[in-house]
């Protein structure tokens, strides 16, 4: 596996909205890794760190993890060879983006597909009704012995149904489900959890799956819907001209160039040639919405509400989409797919008959995306495969943390003629903690936007009137989005203010954007998740019968912002009345800790190049790729090259095998036991096909299963053990399946092979080079430091061993500029082999400019608090030096590198640079750390 990004420090988050009491959370919690702990009110006022997963209560969620966490455990067992490529280039490697920052998948969207994956390719699940029975919950069934174990029945219209119980509410609910043939999974996942990428990662796999496995039964065209225009552009942002596979980690290198793929857009006809195809539109594009009827400011933003009577086919869409057998189509926000009497649903019905009618097979599937996938009734789809619910996106800071400002004890407003007037303190609530967020973010150039929720479109004009009138907002800062309550004509806006109102939507979070606040009777419907929203002040009476969700509410603001380092906490603030605040404590019925406060905040500490320390500034070289994979000579290898006789071939197939039974958390050992083995019990080919897969993961080789195995067989037989074996002999299968044999065959071959398809190449330097004066503004949490010697107007640092060093670097006489690197921010990692043979990135600490009896020196320098000197540590060293050695050879510039131990050097520091690398001795008994590291063939 990919090493995961861990904190340097343990502790809380510091948020640049700085409050009394930090925010209630778990610390150092990773989103790319199984989440272990979860929050939970204790009824005191307090909360509690639960051990374990955060329960789902959903239908057939809980059963599917269950499965799905051991069938991952057990290297996912079933899968075809494309899917395991894609699964180990997802989430096995170690990602780079373009603009330097590292990238990892979140746990939620890599076990959203991979239950997907399951469910489709290991357990052929392709009909409702057998999704559901296999893994419905015990509890659905209900206490009744006389319930019938078949929950599924046939109304008299023949549509099918499923009958449960809903253990929260101890009620019975009726639920129709798919008809035959119709494959549908509905994930469920946070608002800002990253469903778009899942959606992505979904049509990869099937293109691949269809384009490589020959009796794939996956789609190579797929339709995407959204609700409404606002969906439907924030999704073009991503799709249109297939920008979200070229810019995140999706489609593997080495199969690019079998990517043959066009995304056609909603207005646009295609009669191409490409492989593949993915249709992206509004679910309106297959409405006639008629001439007669004015315009609608939020109709034509997010799109008319569906009507009954105005189901047509549009010739363009529907044509183009009808003619391909092999479709799937995705649901955008599908909750609003939750009825069979809704249009939505009648067109997805009409494609899937038509299909039928040609094929006999319909839709590959249908798959639904949604934060909160609910019927009208308010119950959950019952084909809801995985469930990342808002809490756990909260904890795994992903999301802002939601928190309510409650600072009056006044009742609501019942009747009155202005609303500026009756809401003023709420409003001036607002505005106070809008301006103490925007004064926070201002130095890292990040505009808050307040987002106002009014009782109508009077309400709406009132209230945004009286903030136009406050110094610091102008008129145009303000935003009035009108929405039409009622009747055909009430709420009409010209197109050109509807072109204006829809690029702010686009613009918002632009750093250019000029809007401060938006006002609107619209309850932040999908589409308007604007990252810069972090208040909200809510003046509607909140009320179930509204037939709003507290999500939906609260929801729009959760996305994160840009350009804020991880180690600082988000936050959305939620201002309003008495019944808005108990309506958002609707979201603790998910477990969501919802905070309060009264505190004023305090700015955080952004971290920027200063112009006036120019002199300061230091330019990093850049080089080429090192490393690229080939596998076109792989079946070629020569396995004389490996090792021979490693393990003697003991004769006796039948010979016992020892183990012992340890307790996972203490290690203690619970039993000893032997156990016997028949001799049919092991096949070789079954042996040899799990080493094969084994390795493949292991080296994180992109080739097929077909090019390895041979390699694997002629080892076995020809050099592994100590004297040349038969194939057909069950001591070999024996011995193989013994855990310490076969992995130690694994380990070796994985890193021969590794390395053998891993090729250097010439490096050269890049026409562009890093400058530190051209770091963007970032944030800092944990320890900074203030020096004089560097461009930055301060060290950020994690721990206090790095403080010592920057005060040291900045006090050497010798030292002429330092900088500390701050990872991804300023852009510089290296590429290193590691001791498996896959390629990974890291980044050094400090870099200095260092002159030596007047002759200038580069040293890259890292600090380690801890040193294990695995075999990690010694390939980064050795590539470090390695680099160091080809820029000096290019640029003429030396450059040097040097590690500093916490132990040899905390409290020890000389006057001189010089000095402290005399110190700089190996350790006794330390061999130099190229002698054992793996570094591009043409360095040593």
């Amino acid at each position: 596996m990919a090493k995961k990004l861990q904190p340097k420090t343990p502790g809380k988050r510091q948020v640049l909205v700085h409050y009394a009491q930090a925010l209630p959370e778990i610390v150092d919690r990773q989103a790319d890794e199984l989440p272990s702990s979860y929050l939970e009110k204790d009824g005191n006022g307090g909360y509690r760190i639960i051990p374990g997963r955060r329960p789902s209560k959903l239908l057939l969620v809980p059963k599917i993890r269950q499965v799905v966490d051991a069938w991952r455990a057990n290297g996912y067992k079933g899968i075809s060879d494309t899917t395991r490529r894609l699964f180990e280039y997802w989430f096995d490697s170690s990602h780079r983006l373009k603009d330097g920052r590292e990238f990892c998948y979140y746990f939620g969207q890599q076990e959203a597909i991979e239950t997907l994956v399951y469910l489709r390719e290991v357990k052929h699940l392709t009909d409702s009704a057998d999704l559901i029975l296999s893994y419905m919950d015990e509890a659905a069934y209900g206490n009744d012995i006389f319930v019938t174990r078949k929950q599924i029945v046939e109304d008299i219209r023949g549509k099918r149904r499923l009958q449960r119980l809903v253990p929260d509410t101890g009620q019975m609910a009726d639920q129709a489900i798919p008809p035959e043939k119709l494959p549908r999974y509905a994930t469920k996942m946070a608002t800002g959890s990253g469903k778009t990428v899942v959606m992505a990662l979904a049509i990869t796999w099937s293109y691949f799956h269809r384009r490589f496995e020959q009796s794939s039964d996956m789609a190579r065209h797929f339709l995407m819907l959204a609700p409404n225009i606002i969906v439907y552009e924030r999704l073009k942002i991503d799709f249109e001209n297939e920008k979200i596979f070229w810019d995140l980690p999706i489609v593997p290198p080495e199969w690019k160039n079998e990517w043959d793929f066009r995304t056609v857009l909603r207005g646009e006809s295609y009669s191409g040639s490409a492989w593949s195809t993915l249709y992206l539109t509004n679910i309106q594009q297959f409405y006639d919405r008629g001439n007669d009827e004015p315009i609608n400011p939020i109709d034509m933003i997010l799109g008319p509400r569906v009507k009954g009577d105005d189901i047509v086919k549009s010739a363009s869409i529907m044509d183009m989409v009808q003619r391909h057998d092999d479709l799937m189509i995705i649901n955008d926000e599908a909750h609003h797919v939750h009825d069979e009497d809704l249009e939505w649903w009648k067109i997805i019905e009409t494609l899937h008959s038509a299909i039928i009618k040609r094929t006999g097979h319909g839709l590959i599937a249908q798959l639904d995306f949604s934060a909160t996938p609910k019927d009208r009734n308010g119950t959950f789809f019952p084909w809801i495969i995985s469930d990342y619910p808002l809490a756990q996106a909260v904890e795994d800071r992903i999301v802002k943390a939601p928190l309510v400002v409650h600072q009056t004890e006044r009742e609501t407003p019942q009747k009155y003629t202005n609303a500026a007037v009756a809401y003023q303190e709420w409003i001036q609530i607002a505005l106070n903690r809008w301006r103490v967020h925007r004064d926070a973010y201002k130095p890292i150039g990040i505009n808050p936007v307040l987002f106002v929720m009014a009782e109508d479109t009077h309400d709406a004009d009132i209230i945004a009137e009286s903030i136009r009138r406050e110094s610091d907002i102008k008129d145009d800062e303000v935003l009035v989005i009108h929405v039409k309550e009622k009747g055909k004509s009430k709420g009409e806006i010209t197109e050109l203010d509807l072109g204006k109102a829809r690029e702010a939507a686009r613009s918002i979070d632009l750093p250019g954007n000029r809007i401060k606040v938006v006002v609107s009777v619209l309850m932040l419907r999908e589409g308007w998740d604007v990252r810069n929203v972090t208040v909200i002040l809510g003046l509607r009476p909140f009320t179930s019968d509204a037939n709003i969700l507290p999500e939906q509410a609260v929801g729009r603001g959760l996305r994160l912002m840009r350009n804020m380092h991880p180690d600082y906490a988000q936050v959305v603030e939620i201002v309003g009345t008495p019944k808005f605040e108990e309506f958002v404590k609707g979201l603790e019925i998910e477990g969501v800790g919802v905070g309060s406060t009264k505190t004023p905040p305090n700015p955080g500490a952004p971290i920027y190049p200063m112009k006036e320390r120019a002199k300061y500034d230091i330019e990093i070289p850049q080089i080429s790729q090192t490393y690229v994979r080939n596998y076109k000579d792989i079946r070629s290898f020569d396995v004389q090259t490996l090792p021979s006789a490693l393990v003697a071939l003991k004769s006796n197939p039948m010979a016992a095998t020892e183990i012992e039974i340890k307790h996972g958390i203490t290690e203690f050992t619970l039993s000893k036991e032997t156990v016997d083995f028949q001799p049919d019990a092991v096949f070789l080919q079954d042996v040899l096909a799990q080493i094969t897969q084994s390795i493949i993961r292991t080296a994180k080789l992109g080739c097929k299963f077909t090019d390895v195995y041979p390699i694997v067989e002629k080892y076995v037989a020809e050099r592994f053990f100590d004297i040349k074996v038969s194939l057909s002999d069950p001591v070999v299968a024996r011995a193989l399946a013994r855990h310490d044999v076969g992995s130690t065959f694994v380990k070796i071959l994985a890193e021969y092979l590794g390395k053998h398809a891993t090729q250097t190449q010439k490096t050269q330097l890049k026409p562009e080079t890093i400058r530190l004066s051209e770091t963007h503004t970032f944030t800092w949490r944990r320890q900074t430091a203030t020096a004089n010697h560097t461009i930055f107007n301060q060290v950020a640092c994690y721990n206090q061993f790095e403080a010592d060093f920057a005060m040291f670097l900045d006090k050497a006489p010798d030292v002429k500029a330092f900088a500390k690197l701050a990872e991804w921010f300023t852009g510089f990692g290296l590429e290193y082999l590691s001791a498996n043979g896959s390629v990974r990135v890291y980044y050094p600490d400090f870099v200095a400019r260092v002159d030596n009896a007047g002759q200038t020196t580069m040293w890259l320098l890292e600090t380690k608090g801890r040193e294990d000197f695995d075999s990690e540590v010694v390939h980064k060293d050795a590539n470090a030096e390695w680099w160091c050695s080809q820029v000096t050879e290019q640029t003429g510039t030396v450059w040097k590198y040097a590690k500093l131990p916490y132990s040899r050097f905390h409290g020890n520091w000389p006057a001189k640079f010089a000095e402290l690398m005399g110190m700089l001795k190996p350790a006794p008994g330390m061999k130099l750390i190229f002698e054992s590291a793996n570094l591009p063939k043409n360095s040593q």
